[in-house]
């Protein structure tokens, strides 16, 4: 997860969550009393979450959460978490604080990150659309000729390839070659 801001009135909360959040394996990486100073660091840094009181000493929520970066989370610790002040996109969690609650809106969004890099870390296939269309042939004529499932002609072609020291388009070509 990128970074954990907490913005409390009082530093002294901000410690009690920090410590708290410590417990659970959660280290904060600023404990402030102002958003100017979360806002400071959060523009040093990609992306992230900030925990905060519902009220802020220098401005309102809406101005703080226009000015948050936009890969990072808002979590509003709140007494009236229905009120209409606070923004949308904010999760808001009622106050007194259950650390079980807050604690679950991290993992979510380690979670939530995790899934994103996985989606960007997906390697794409530099094969051309002809190379896509021999495979496909291939793929089609074991079906056909051998009775395999679509998945176990691709195993096939695959590890033909490997063995064979081969690449996947070469290896099915030889076999459209060899039963066409």
């Amino acid at each position: 997860m990128g970074c954990i801001i907490i913005v409390m009135r009082k530093i002294e909360d901000a410690k009690k969550i920090g410590t708290l959040l410590g417990k659970r394996g959660f280290r904060p990486d600023l404990l402030c009393s102002s958003a100017a100073e979360a806002l400071s660091e959060s523009s040093r840094r990609e992306k992230g979450v900030i925990i905060c009181g519902s009220r802020l000493p220098d401005m309102s929520f809406l101005e703080f959460r226009d000015c948050l970066p936009g890969a990072f989370s808002l979590v509003i610790l709140s007494r009236d978490v229905m009120s209409n002040d606070y923004p949308d996109n904010a999760v808001k969690l009622p106050l007194p604080l259950k650390i079980v609650d807050l604690t679950a809106v991290l993992e979510k969004e380690q979670q939530e990150e995790r899934i994103k890099e996985r989606e960007v870390n997906v390697p794409r296939s530099n094969r051309s659309i002809e190379d896509k269309k021999y495979i496909d042939k291939a793929k089609a004529l074991l079906m056909e000729k051998k009775g395999m499932s679509e998945p176990d002609a691709y195993r096939y072609i695959q590890k033909s390839s490997m063995d064979n020291s081969y690449s996947m388009v070469e290896t099915a070509q030889m076999i459209l070659l060899m039963n066409g």
